[in-house]
């Protein structure tokens, strides 16, 4: 794409994050005989209850160093080979010299009690943050570890937040480039042993995009000692069919080097029925009824392979690098449906049967680079990132049609194929600083470009051109370029009372789609600011007040803008649309919480040109058309309220309830009238975790979740509902974990949404594998276990803390 637009960013606003004082901790590991140990494990721990707060090793000459710090009371403890030294009591106000810690050969010490914890919540300025490291959560994998999330919803595999679904998953702070459908199949193949918290981020810093919503960013952990460990893992789902996926997980830690790579094969097969009800009518007046029962059944292999590797160059440079990746080899989708065409009196007048076969290849891979540069100011520091991801995904379609009279006798068919294939390609290249402006206040800002390159094409021959309305696209290539040049500045301050977070970001973008059958390419150039703001005030340790506001762009997927008319039977068919507007999103928010487990949170969300893909009957032609279309406005308000209580030692109780009217105006695409569809609406979540056992180690999960009926465009879903239950179980001295659970228990879960407006009048009932029984397995080995001579145990008086 030509640039022909240059344009210049000087920002600077105010923004915020919550930041103490840091400093070195320095000392040396010796043994016995006075000699310099190389590559000991050398821990800070904290005082209440020996938790690792950070961990690092010898070099050569013996000497360690701590370079961040936070001012209070810890334990210093080396080990070396099961061989450890006595506990240091130190005391962080100022740079510390610890001196000499020493290990002595065959020391007799007692074992650490490693038992689980229960998940602490913290609200920050900007964002929740769910700490699962050590608890229960962790023996599942971290598709079933976000189900357990406060605020976070998981739904037949959609996540949201505060009833918004447009949600962008991160790693580490690292944006996962991948489609939404195939998030879940990540994130199940991934074991949640390996995080250290969920944070939930409604409003993200200025340094990410503006591209989406609210982030949820998992944070893994770092191994915090030289040595490796790993772990092998089975999940195993039974609905209707049966699903199984296997892993395993392998980390790596030495002086200057640590390494992680997760691995993990799944292999499933679902189904899913669907009952769609049309009563199509001329003038008005209805004329027939169209009722198509649909099954389709999807057979899925997939490999998941992620790799993390960092690098401390020195101790004024570092670099990262990883990679995700997504591969499906074989992704086979079988589907038949039988539509019968009745009169007004539930006379049959004709029906016809559809077998649609098809097979899909997919591979999505994406690798990401940075690099760390602290500066000589204390505090300051540059970084640089790139990152490239590529997609390709080619499908192969077989619709076969038959057609029948009132009598089931045929009366014809109609066969025909489609080919259709999409490769995109998305990089980028940013730069970041940080600058302390005191001692509790910091500027950052930065600079990035991304480009996006996306070609589409189609092949469909074999089709009946004389059937009304069919108009699909013989052959065709669809390209698509967009270009972003974004800078930001943010201000960030923290206070005795208050927190700050504040700044600004601008992105200028460029796009160009062209399809080889029509003449000249479609350019679109825009420029958008988007300001973002957070406070928190927390007058004492009881009570925290909050106020937010963000606003955001959703860009068109590259999928919804190709503009090809697929099949789904003979009578409907998808729709892209290559004219789709960027969608905006303004966000305010005011939140209260008293004693850190009560909240209440009042909104309103006002969102323009939303794209959204939105069924429309064509009466005329008696056919389904499902199209990707923007909404005129969305715009809602409403309240949240939130409690996270442990009732006692052995229950954990999370309640979530939210109430808020939605109204979402659309335009009908028949009539071109702009029509409103509103209504209250909410949802409410309960999640319990009970822990049994003198040693806890057997924990049960029971949750419930009900969502009252809601708006969405121009449809309306019915309320359902569904009650999940899990147990875990530690075995093997802690080093394996077994689950078992039944999902959605009384089978609730299904879908019916209706459109009801003007000639419009059509309904669909979405029912897929809701109850299903799991079955979990881990084992962990390796230097799985830390050994010291001081025993921990959870304490309750820590949440006073």
């Amino acid at each position: 794409m030509k640039n022909s637009h240059i344009f210049l960013f000087v920002l600077f606003c105010v923004s915020t994050n919550l930041f103490s004082q840091e400093y070195k901790v320095a000392g040396r590991v010796l043994d016995q005989d006075k000699n310099p140990i190389v590559f000991a494990n050398v821990l800070i721990l904290k005082t209440t209850d020996s938790t690792i707060v950070n961990g690092t090793s010898t070099d050569d000459k013996g000497a360690f160093l701590f370079n961040s710090v936070y001012e209070g009371k810890y334990l210093l403890k080396a080990s070396y080979i099961e061989n450890f030294s006595e506990l240091k009591p130190i005391s962080i106000s100022s740079d510390f010299d610890a001196g000499t810690l020493t290990i002595l050969e065959s020391q007799e010490l007692d074992e650490v009690v490693v038992t689980y914890e229960k998940p602490r919540l913290e609200r920050k300025v900007d964002r929740l943050v769910f700490n699962v490291e050590n608890t229960a959560l962790s023996d599942g994998n971290i598709w079933e570890l976000l189900q357990q999330t406060p605020t976070v919803n998981v739904v037949q595999g959609v996540l949201t937040i505060k009833g918004s679904n447009n949600i962008g998953v991160l790693i580490n702070g690292k944006k996962v480039n991948i489609p939404e459908s195939d998030i879940i199949n990540l994130l199940s193949g991934s074991s949640a042993s390996n995080v250290e918290a969920i944070e939930v981020i409604t409003n993200p810093p200025l340094k990410y995009s503006a591209e989406g919503g609210m982030l949820i960013d998992i944070k893994m952990k770092k191994n915090l000692v030289a040595g490796y460990n790993g772990a092998v893992f089975n999940n195993f789902t039974q609905g209707v069919f049966a699903k199984n996926t296997i892993g395993t997980d392998h980390f790596f830690k030495e002086k200057k080097t640590s390494f992680s790579v997760n691995y993990s094969f799944s292999n499933d097969k679902r189904i899913s029925r669907y009952t769609d009800i049309t009563s199509f009518s001329e003038n008005t007046i209805p004329t027939s009824i169209w009722t198509a029962n649909q099954d389709l059944t999807t057979r899925r292999k997939r490999h998941n392979l992620s790799a993390f590797f960092d690098y401390d160059i020195n101790q004024k440079n570092s670099l990262s690098v990883s990679t995700i990746n997504v591969f499906n080899p074989n992704v086979n989708q079988f589907s038949f449906s039988e539509t019968l065409i009745d009169d007004m009196l539930a006379n049959l007048l004709s029906s016809f049967n559809t077998i649609n076969a098809s097979d899909q290849e997919q591979i999505n891979t994406s690798f990401y680079a940075d690099w760390l540069h602290k500066l000589k100011k204390k505090g300051a520091e540059i970084s640089f990132g790139s990152h490239f991801t590529y997609y390709d995904s080619k499908k192969g379609q077989d619709l076969n049609t038959d057609f029948f009279d009132d009598n089931r006798n045929q009366m014809g068919d109609n066969d025909f194929t489609t080919q259709s294939d999409q490769k995109i390609n998305l990089y980028n290249i940013e730069t970041d600083y940080i600058t302390p402006l005191g001692e509790s206040t910091r500027l950052e800002a930065g600079i990035r470009y991304a480009g996006i390159n996306s070609e589409s094409t189609i092949s469909q021959e074999g089709f009946d051109r004389n059937q009304p309305g069919i108009n699909p696209t013989e052959d065709g290539v669809f390209t698509y370029d967009e270009s972003i040049y974004a800078g930001y500045a943010s201000f960030n301050g923290k206070w005795d009372l208050w927190g700050l977070k504040t700044g600004l970001r601008a992105e200028f973008t460029e796009t160009k789609g062209e399809l080889d059958t029509e003449s000249g390419p479609k350019e679109n150039s825009y420029l958008e600011f988007f300001p973002s703001a957070s406070v928190q005030y927390a007058p004492s340790k009881k009570h925290q007040f909050g106020l937010s506001y963000f606003r955001r762009i959703e860009r068109p997927r590259y999928n919804r803008i190709n503009p090809f008319q697929q099949f789904i039977s003979n009578n409907s068919v998808t729709e892209g649309n290559p004219d789709l507007l960027p969608g905006t999103r303004n966000w305010l928010s005011a939140e209260y919480t008293f004693d850190r487990d009560y909240s209440i949170t009042f909104f309103y969300l006002k969102w323009r040109n939303l794209n959204q893909q939105l069924a429309f009957q064509d009466n005329e032609n008696n056919l389904l058309r499902y199209v990707f279309s923007n909404l005129e406005l969305r715009e809602g308000y409403g309240l949240d309220a939130t409690i996270n209580k442990d009732i006692s030692k052995a229950w954990d109780f999370y309640l979530f309830l939210s109430a808020y009217n939605s109204k979402d105006r659309f335009t009908d695409l028949d009539t071109g009238q702009i029509i409103t569809n509103g209504l209250w609406s909410g949802f409410i979540r309960l999640n319990n975790s009970f822990t049994f056992l003198q040693d806890r180690s057997l924990v049960a999960d029971l949750n419930f979740a009900y969502f009252a009926p809601r708006i969405f465009g121009n449809a309306k879903r019915d309320s359902y509902n569904f009650l999940n239950l899990r147990f875990r179980k530690t075995i093997w001295n802690k080093n394996a974990s077994i689950s078992l659970g039944i999902e959605d228990i009384f089978n609730q879960g299904n879908k019916f949404t209706s459109r009801q407006f003007l000639n419009q009048n059509n309904s669909s009932l979405y029912r897929p594998e809701n109850r299903l029984l799991t079955f979990g397995f881990r084992s962990k080995f390796g230097n799985v276990r830390i050994k010291g001579n001081k025993k921990s145990k959870r304490v309750e008086e820590r949440r006073r803390i």
